[in-house]
């Protein structure tokens, strides 16, 4: 894809043709990683900036995605802005009887029997870099042009972005010039990884499921949530999946070290969590606990690092000071401010779900446990992101510093006919188009304008992030 337009900065002066075209291995790595590195992708009031390191790989944020591509942009042969795009198949509403609303669930997880999800093929696009001065000559907005031509060619119904409501030049760009909708507004959750570990309650069993355990489970109660993905066996294969946790009640346990070396109460008999939690299938079912969570984590620490630039002397100085103390006082558990300053990984919960009474004990629970498993794998931060009204939001740990309530994302039909399709590698590797089941073309129903049912919670994939 090659497509070419004259351009002249209102800025700088610069005059050039601006070239999109698709990113090539051979000779845009270095090139790209530069214009990574001079882009902000994130600042505020006191002159930091967040900076992203994608450890040499630029596609390492998309390539897990069954179908994916970047584009470049060029003027005078320099590379001065890209874009990123994952497709994948999710759930974008509920069919019962003959009507279709928005995919979500209730708070008990429960489904009417006859409730099918509708699928829809969607692209989200990420990683929208413009040299800073490139800007204001319609780079960007060249580049979403044919990012969109390109999902056109496969078949994308829907196609969707993240941003924050304060990032008035993404959002003019996109709801005004290529007419997105404001669609949802999650809210991302941070918290930091202390140098010490955090215990669970004595009564709380946490099981490590197996991946088809993992895969019936989410496909049994997360079936018709909003962006649940068709794939979800795929994601939780991947090297990148940690592992997927349920916690329970128990009265008999033992002790047992699950998080290289921090000790949990882990199950004794796994054999029952894996039978009533592994299936959903009528005649083999197990009836569930009463209250049960689970949880999901993803390590984004090998796709890519984050670095605070800028901080001034005094806030670096007291962040270490509360680290050193920390490290001579374990036992007083004193919540240490990480080491941001430097490179530091951040690990991504997902899959977030629990039920019954005490199903919000237990998530809480699982939420530490997710923590001891990021502190063991030389995570500073560990982040999740939940609905606006997702009614597990109040039980994440939550710093102020690393969370957000102002994202916003918006999302755009690009199909009007024609049938749902995804992507699956053949025999010689390449990807194929064929067709899939539950698309929303040839009806009536509009997922940009739907509106949220039960609970509000939605199904955040963590290659998203």
């Amino acid at each position: 894809m090659v497509t070419v337009v004259p351009t002249v900065s209102m800025t700088s002066g610069l005059e050039g043709e601006v070239v999109v075209r698709s990113y090539d291995k051979s000779k845009d790595v270095e090139k790209v990683l530069a214009l990574e590195q001079i882009c902000e992708a994130g600042e505020n009031g006191n002159d930091m900036t967040l900076l992203q390191d994608l450890l040499g790989d630029p596609l390492s944020r998309v390539r897990h995605y069954s179908s994916f591509t970047m584009l470049v942009a060029e003027v005078n042969c320099e590379i001065v802005g890209v874009m990123r795009a994952g497709i994948k198949n999710v759930v974008c509403g509920v069919r019962e009887a003959d009507s279709i609303t928005a995919g979500s669930r209730s708070s008990s997880g429960s489904h009417s029997e006859e409730a099918e999800p509708v699928y829809a093929r969607a692209a989200y696009l990420l990683g929208l870099r413009v040299s800073p001065i490139h800007r204001r000559m319609g780079i960007g907005l060249k580049l979403a042009s044919s990012m969109e031509e390109w999902c056109k060619e496969q078949g994308v119904e829907f196609i969707y972005f993240a941003t924050t409501k304060d990032n008035e030049p993404s959002l003019k760009l996109f709801t005004q010039r290529l007419e997105y909708t404001p669609f949802r507004y999650p809210a991302l959750v941070g918290h930091p990884v202390w140098h010490h570990s955090v215990r669970l309650p004595s009564h709380i069993e946490v099981t490590k499921l197996s991946v088809d355990a993992a895969v019936a489970m989410y496909r049994s109660v997360m079936r018709t949530e909003e962006f649940f993905p068709e794939d979800i066996d795929k994601i939780l294969k991947h090297k990148l999946c940690a592992g997927t946790w349920v916690a329970t009640l128990r009265e008999d346990r033992r002790w047992s070290s699950c998080c290289g070396g921090v000790t949990c109460r882990v199950g004794e008999n796994v054999g029952t969590i894996e039978s009533s939690f592994g299936t959903d299938k009528v005649d083999e079912y197990i009836p569930r606990p009463n209250s049960w969570a689970v949880i999901s984590l993803w390590k984004c620490n090998e796709i890519f690092t984050m670095q605070l630039k800028g901080a001034p002397l005094h806030k670096r100085t007291g962040a270490l000071i509360t680290r050193c103390v920390d490290k001579m006082l374990p036992w007083c558990k004193i919540p240490s401010f990480p080491d941001i300053f430097n490179p530091f990984g951040v690990q991504f919960m997902f899959g977030l779900h629990a039920e019954g009474s005490r199903g919000p004990e237990l998530f809480r629970s699982l939420c530490r446990h997710a923590h001891n498993v990021s502190r063991k794998d030389g995570c500073q931060v560990l982040m999740t992101e939940v609905g606006e009204t997702d009614p597990l939001r109040p039980c994440i740990p939550r710093w102020r510093k690393f969370s957000s309530d102002d994202d916003v994302w918006c999302v755009k039909k690009l199909a009007q006919s024609g049938r749902d399709v995804s992507c699956n590698d053949d025999s010689s590797g390449r990807n194929k188009v064929v067709a899939a089941v539950g698309s929303v073309q040839g009806n009536s129903y509009d997922w940009c304008q739907s509106r949220y049912l039960g609970a509000s919670t939605m199904f955040i994939d963590p290659r998203d992030v």
